[in-house]
């Protein structure tokens, strides 16, 4: 399994979504149904656990879409 398929089962897992909905138009903090305070805090564990990455705040804070956590892993240095 590649890093980004790992990313994607855990959005997914969490979120409830589809494959199709994987993308920055429909997964948005506070506007998918699931994609709540508390959600967004179980994820960004589950993330943090399974790269091995600690987020900083400005990083919690600003993964508010799709994408915007790919950017951090990169960031991180994981290849994803």
């Amino acid at each position: 399994m590649t890093n980004l398929e790992k990313y994607n089962k855990i959005i997914k897992d969490y979120l409830g979504c589809s494959d199709d909905e994987l993308n920055d138009d429909v997964l948005i903090y506070n506007r998918y149904p699931k994609w709540d305070s508390v959600t967004h805090v179980d994820m960004v564990a589950a993330i943090e656990e399974k790269f091995c990455v600690m987020f900083e705040t400005l990083d919690i804070t600003s993964f508010s879409k799709y994408s915007t956590g790919i950017e951090i892993l990169r960031r991180l240095g994981v290849d994803i």
